[in-house]
């Protein structure tokens, strides 16, 4: 016992010693929980936007995408499909969704997007998956109905010049008089919208969104009646298939309907790869902090040969003075992985996302570079996870430990002074 007391009082005998070998213990366990924090922050995401697609069903008019203004393709249901919708058994809730297009330069054009403000906010673009994250401002409220209002993805917002500090003060004029190749224009007055909202969906296409009330939509377009697209959600996913044939028997002369895959194949790609990424950084750091803890506590050991001769010297067993330096060895690895998980719980959710970025966005194509932005990354750790990077630091620093006193032990006192 007095020399695993020992050991404990000898950790603050060089302070410097110390705080060098705390920081170094501390580096690989925050990178550690980083890796593990983004791999957990994409499975989130991925998990969502699966919800999103697996049990929601898809109207549109027939043979037509919906797009009010869109050439050939502004065929939009009638409001009575709605009430047939809701009556399906195994129906859980129904969204209505209004769509036009607008024309910028570049990339083409944008999507405009009347919803009710409790709505998803889908991502035409992505097999209408949703919900992006607001990153500025704030979401829809039930008082912003009928008002002239709007949340903007952040790269339409950049294309208007609108940062995240405009937020609230910003405006937006919609011109249904723009037209492009394959944009008719519409006889209807400019309307100006505030924008209260900023989005980031991490794909680049479904950032150049805008959305406002579907009630204002249909004053600013001229829409009185008409649904774009209807949304309903099953109640489970096994009985997607049995709402799907019930809505063709109801409405199936005027819709199609889709039940969205290419979202579900998407987001599992490329969730997929960007795991893979994580947990391999995460292995790399793993396999890193178990060397650095091995080696760091190899060398403090075999820098005090002298001192373990002179225990030696007095009298001390070989299992006493493995027991003071063991000590030491566990007390510093804790010590190092305190500070790493302070640093990470201070500093993570800010380092992290920088980490994502330039760790594993070399690895992806450049059309996934806002995910960067929009991963919402956060600073908690599971205790299991936690729990067994300390048990795997504490072999690791038990072995480096016992590995170099082992090696000194063998000698005579005399030995292990000249040793060093």
């Amino acid at each position: 016992m007095g020399m695993i007391l020992l050991g404990l009082r000898n950790l603050f005998r060089n302070k410097l010693r110390l705080m060098v070998v705390v920081l170094l213990l501390a580096t690989p366990f925050f990178l550690l929980l980083a890796m593990q924090s983004i791999a957990d922050a994409v499975g989130r995401q991925t998990t969502t936007l699966m919800q999103d697609v697996n049990t929601v069903l898809q109207l549109r008019a027939r043979g037509s995408m919906g797009h009010i203004n869109m050439i050939a393709q502004d065929r939009i249901l009638p409001d009575s499909v709605l009430d047939k919708v809701r009556g399906i058994e195994h129906v859980a809730h129904v969204e209505p969704y209004l769509l036009a297009m607008a024309p910028i330069t570049p990339p083409n054009f944008v999507m405009h997007v009347g919803l009710a403000p409790g709505a998803v906010k889908r991502l035409e673009s992505h097999g209408e998956a949703g919900n992006p994250r607001i990153i500025a401002g704030r979401d829809f409220r039930p008082e912003d109905a009928g008002q002239d209002v709007a949340i903007i993805g952040q790269g339409y917002a950049a294309w208007a010049r609108i940062g995240p500090e405009d937020i609230g003060r910003a405006t937006m004029t919609v011109d249904a008089t723009r037209t492009h190749p394959v944009i008719f224009a519409l006889d209807r007055p400019k309307r100006e919208l505030r924008i209260v909202g900023m989005y980031a969906s991490g794909y680049v296409f479904g950032d150049l969104q805008l959305f406002l009330p579907i009630d204002t939509f249909r004053s600013i377009y001229g829409t009185r009646e008409g649904i774009s697209w209807i949304f309903a959600r099953v109640d489970s996913v096994d009985n997607v298939a049995r709402v799907a044939q019930g809505l063709r028997e109801v409405v199936g002369d005027v819709a199609d309907i889709l039940v969205p895959q290419n979202a579900a194949v998407f987001t599992a790609t490329t969730s997929r790869a960007v795991i893979r990424l994580a947990w391999t950084g995460g292995l790399l750091a793993f396999v890193l902090m178990s060397l650095v803890v091995f080696f760091v506590l190899l060398m403090q050991v075999r820098e005090r040969a002298r001192e373990i001769g002179t225990l030696k010297a007095i009298g001390a067993s070989n299992g006493a003075v493995s027991a003071q330096f063991l000590t030491e060895a566990v007390a510093v690895t804790l010590l190092g992985g305190v500070l790493g998980l302070a640093i990470f719980r201070l500093a993570g959710e800010a380092v992290t996302g920088r980490l994502f970025a330039f760790g594993i966005g070399p690895f992806l194509p450049a059309h996934y570079k806002p995910l960067f932005e929009s991963l919402s990354v956060g600073s908690q750790i599971s205790g299991p996870v936690l729990l067994l990077v300390v048990l795997v630091a504490v072999a690791a620093a038990a072995l480096g430990s016992a590995y170099g006193v082992r090696q000194l032990v063998k000698l005579s006192p005399l030995e292990a002074m000249q040793h060093e």
